[in-house]
């Protein structure tokens, strides 16, 4: 994610040292240091440390929405839409790592309103893959009980690579994208 401005650098150093250290152990020194600010001068640019991981969330939440969401409504079947979606959900993790952890996190050392707000757009994003899961049961081309359980199913498969998955590593993120999206499409007995 290419950030421009100051305020920008600012969110990004924020997003590394979230990632890295967790949202508690990173202090707004580390944050000022990280972006190559003076501590003091960080309060021009946000009001809260809060702030920052809100906005951090709130991008990451723009990348899959942007990247998932015009998926959702293309012609097509189901299967090849959650296949498409399964590898955009997977790119956006490789292109914006630290931005896809914090985004993924749900921190209890955040006040609730921040939780609650981090949780809503988690929720809005997760209404593009319901979308298609309840297409593909209308349609008969996916074979489950609960739709709700197989889009977590899905998306915790998923999100699991933030923890395990090394570029450069035996397999390319195109290559789990394609076993995960085999995987899948078999459990939902899709044709």
């Amino acid at each position: 994610m290419a950030r421009k401005n100051r305020r920008d650098a600012i969110i990004e150093a924020a997003a590394e040292l979230f990632a890295a250290k967790g949202f508690r152990a990173t202090t707004v020194r580390d944050i000022a240091e990280e972006a190559g600010i003076l501590s003091g001068s960080l309060y021009a640019h946000i009001a809260t440390k809060e702030d920052l991981y809100l906005e951090i969330v709130r991008r990451a939440a723009q990348d899959f929405s942007g990247a998932v969401g015009p998926l959702v409504d293309e012609r097509g079947d189901a299967p090849v839409k959650l296949g498409r979606m399964i590898r955009a959900h997977l790119g956006v993790i490789d292109r914006s790592r630290a931005w896809a952890r914090v985004y993924l996190d749900d921190d209890s050392e955040l006040s609730e309103a921040t939780r609650v707000e981090a949780r809503r757009l988690r929720r809005e994003y997760e209404r593009l893959w319901d979308a298609v899961l309840q297409e593909g049961m209308a349609s008969g081309q996916f074979l489950m009980a609960d739709e709700s359980l197989t889009r977590l199913f899905i998306l915790s498969a998923l999100n699991g690579i933030i923890r395990w998955y090394r570029p450069g590593g035996r397999l390319s993120i195109e290559a789990v994208a394609d076993h995960y999206v085999q995987l899948v499409l078999r459990v939902l007995k899709a044709d």
